[in-house]
């Protein structure tokens, strides 16, 4: 059984030959710049000169030879290009590195141990029609973003034997990029002061994450298994919104950007959201989700593993969740972490539909030791 054989068998809900593993097959489930270098000179391996494919959360392109022998991982990302009239340039202030992203969204991170880039300023201030008219909107139809991605996804689908993985076109969501734009507090404060200018906030971005899903699917949905979307919903605690406004604003174009996908491909969906997730997986369901990521098993009604797969495994793959990474993985020994990652195991394999992977990328600062503890726990109780 090949990978994307093991990929597909477990999506649909039967026990392929062994858990397919996924690192790096999204930008949510890879490993930080500062950790696969650590790991890379802990297992005496050369990473030759690390290309990033993600600057704000700084994930750096994993070579195959990593993929193939250390971490046996059965799925490789196709990704989007850039528009063609943004080019990146960062400005070194001494203190900061920072740039402008297409959306006009203000980037920074420290240079003395900075990790990732943060959000720092956000180009919509005012909640008004006028200011919806006048930004310069990404051109989600423009060739440049997807030029080539047909012959590479064919020679892809034709030459390898990998599950392939859209990631999240323009790396957010119909209720992320609003607060992307605005800030977190002033949006949230719009959809229930300035519901209008909320409602058709959300609209244009609906309008333009739906073409650009279409711009790309068009180029490589015959050959692709699995197609990302995200949208974070929650704290770790509970949801931000009430489930009243989710289901009445964001629920229906989130059911439209799924429609427009399915439309184009046979390939499953995969909803990435962070968080305290539990109360809206009927409504991910509901709405054509087939695989949720990244069961944070730190967070309220994701801990209980068994219960959950049980509670939903037959209409869910879940996707990630094999170890604790805010505590266990980065604080806790090897034996602590081969535990744990059995236990998850234990409770998420049966009938197939989970793929083992981190719960989101894992971060600098995390011991190589324990990383290969996970991985080899993995390689050797992930087989049915």
């Amino acid at each position: 059984m090949n990978s994307r054989e093991r990929l597909l068998t477990s999506l649909q809900h039967r026990e392929p030959d062994r858990v397919p593993i996924d690192l790096g097959g999204t930008d949510v489930t890879s490993i930080c710049r500062g950790a696969y270098l650590d790991l890379m000179m802990y297992l005496g391996r050369d990473p030759g000169q690390v290309e990033m494919v993600n600057l704000v959360e700084q994930l750096p392109k994993l070579t195959d030879s990593f993929l193939d022998e250390v971490i046996h991982c059965d799925t490789r990302q196709v990704r989007e290009r850039g528009g063609s009239i943004w080019e990146l340039r960062i400005e070194d202030d001494g203190q900061y590195l920072n740039y402008i992203s297409e959306w006009q969204i203000g980037l920074r991170m420290p240079k003395q141990d900075g990790h990732y880039f943060d959000l720092v300023s956000f180009p919509l201030k005012e909640p008004t029609q006028e200011a919806l008219e006048i930004f310069p909107w990404p051109d989600p139809s423009d060739p440049a973003r997807w030029e080539n991605l047909d012959r590479e996804a064919r020679w892809l689908y034709e030459n390898t034997p990998y599950g392939l993985v859209v990631g999240c076109v323009f790396g957010g969501g119909i209720f992320e990029f609003p607060q992307y734009l605005r800030g977190m507090q002033a949006f949230l404060m719009d959809l229930i002061a300035e519901p209008a200018f909320a409602d058709e906030l959300m609209e244009r971005i609906t309008d333009i994450m739906c073409e650009a899903y279409a711009h790309m699917l068009d180029k490589v949905g015959p050959y692709v298994q699995v197609v990302s979307v995200c949208d974070d919903l929650a704290t770790q605690l509970g949801p931000m919104i009430s489930p009243q406004i989710y289901r009445k604003l964001i629920k229906p174009r989130q059911k439209r950007l799924i429609e427009t996908i399915k439309a184009r491909t046979e390939a499953h969906i995969l909803y990435h959201g962070c968080g305290s997730t539990r109360e809206f997986l009927p409504d991910f369901i509901e709405i054509g989700v087939d695989i949720f990521n990244p069961v944070q098993v730190n967070a309220k009604g994701l801990g209980d593993t068994a219960e959950l797969k049980q509670t939903f495994g037959k209409d869910l793959t879940f996707w990630g969740g094999v170890c604790d990474t805010q505590h266990t993985l980065p604080f806790g020994t090897p034996e602590q972490v081969r535990e744990e990652t059995r236990r998850r195991l234990d409770d998420m394999m049966p009938e197939g539909g989970f793929v083992a992977a981190p719960i989101h990328n894992i971060q600098d600062g995390v011991p190589p030791e324990n990383i290969m503890a996970m991985y080899e726990t993995i390689h050797e109780y992930g087989v049915y």
